[in-house]
């Protein structure tokens, strides 16, 4: 009996030694709701839709003709607009083999051949006096596309909205923002609105009437074939140097795409955002954590560093310090198979301090700038009429429309990192 009571007291003590090693070497000694006790990321509890561009299966380019866009036109002259927007059409021209001219009421007018666009916009067939109705233009668009079969229209235009002729045209002014909500709002899709310039010539055609006109690429679809124009065509006018920025609306981004490279004092658990062998500040160095997040899903302007600082924020769950030490954004457009792609990433150095408990969360994620337009801005202000190609007259009552009618999607979902100590 006794021999049985040793046995079983020895039993219970090896039993309570290995509960208290596991207890000791857990990962996750807090119960995290994020990770498993062994540092696990739980999938379940985040957003994890997989946001990717992609190319749409069909495209469908609409050119405004009217006379605010004659400058642009002007026959038997080059401009950098007839340059950059054949070099796009040229690009995905496996994707399109017509473009549709929007007449005056804003309805589609003839469809044209890419060579016969070509010669008419060289030769100057599409100067005109007409007038610019832009709600009517969306509404033929939208109702001529396919966008569940992955189909995606791409308008062309200045954007100036000028209902001349039609009742009481001060009034459709004011209530422009209105209509363009209603109508992108009614679609449900996602929408981008690109910015270019171009030089701009006189009714004599010889003479400058402006260097750097604005006009822009309004991209229709679904969100991840719109992405992709967006990149696309960015590209193509940024390789030429007549870029100026893109907005968008309707996005649902999903989870952000990242990474991590070789941290210090510390070390990855296989590929989980999980960090273990946390090292104490001994020499003034501390565990640094090397993350880095794709932003090519995103706008473009998040790429320049000052935007994304603004962007990005972390924070510490259980009282250790965090803070950013290093940003630097690398971003560049590449030819893959042919097919332009922009590559953004921005590595981030997370440096943790002062860690008083076996285990910390981090918990980071990014802010989008999409309701900012500070590039743009130079071609709102004092835009007081239409007739002055320096400036994009009512646009930016287009772009308030663009905001209240679609998804604007600023705040992400959060992200998780695990730090241990064990």
């Amino acid at each position: 009996m006794k021999k049985l009571t040793k046995l079983g007291l020895s039993i219970f003590l090896i039993i309570l030694c290995l509960l208290l090693v596991c207890s000791c070497s857990r990962v996750n000694s807090f119960d995290d709701s994020h990770f498993d006790k062994d540092g696990h990321l739980l999938t379940d509890s985040l957003d994890t839709i997989n946001f990717v561009p992609k190319l749409p299966s069909h495209l469908k380019f609409y050119v405004e003709v009217s006379g605010s866009m004659n400058g642009f036109f002007r026959p038997n002259i080059p401009t950098q607009f007839k340059a950059d927007l054949w070099n796009v059409m040229s690009y995905y021209s496996a994707l399109q083999s017509r473009v549709n001219i929007l007449t005056n009421d804003g309805a589609q007018g003839m469809a044209m051949s890419l060579n016969d666009f070509k010669t008419a916009m060289n030769t100057g067939a599409f100067v005109s006096t007409a007038s610019t109705k832009v709600p009517l233009m969306l509404q033929s668009i939208i109702s001529d596309l396919n966008p569940d079969s992955g189909e995606v229209a791409v308008l062309v235009s200045d954007m100036k909205y000028s209902p001349v002729g039609a009742a009481a045209p001060e009034v459709l002014l004011s209530q422009y923002s209105t209509d363009v909500s209603k109508i992108l709002g009614e679609s449900h899709l996602a929408v981008s609105l690109i910015c270019a310039t171009s030089d701009y010539r006189d009714k004599n055609g010889n003479d400058l009437a402006n260097e750097k006109s604005p006009y822009y690429y309004f991209i229709i679809g679904n969100s991840e074939q719109v992405a992709e124009m967006r990149n696309g065509i960015s590209a193509l006018l940024e390789q030429q140097g007549h870029f100026v920025d893109n907005i968008e609306s309707g996005f649902d981004y999903g989870s952000i795409s990242y990474s991590f490279g070789i941290p210090n004092k510390c070390e990855q658990m296989d590929d989980e955002p999980t960090f273990v062998g946390y090292e104490d500040e001994e020499d003034g160095d501390t565990c640094t954590i090397q993350l880095k997040i794709n932003l090519e899903n995103y706008r473009w302007r998040l790429s320049d560093e000052q935007v994304f600082d603004s962007a990005f924020t972390v924070k510490a769950l259980h009282s250790s310090n965090v803070k950013v030490s290093k940003v630097k954004i690398d971003s560049k457009n590449i030819s893959d198979n042919n097919e332009l792609k922009r590559e953004s990433v921005a590595t981030v150095d997370l440096k943790v301090s002062n860690m008083q408990s076996d285990t910390e969360e981090l918990e980071w994620t990014l802010e989008l700038p999409d309701t900012e337009y500070t590039l743009f801005n130079p071609f709102f202000e004092n835009a007081n009429t239409e007739n002055d190609p320096t400036k994009s007259f009512s646009v930016m009552e287009f772009v308030k429309g663009m905001f209240n009618g679609g998804l604007v999607n600023t705040k992400l979902k959060s992200n998780y990192i695990l730090i241990s100590k064990n």
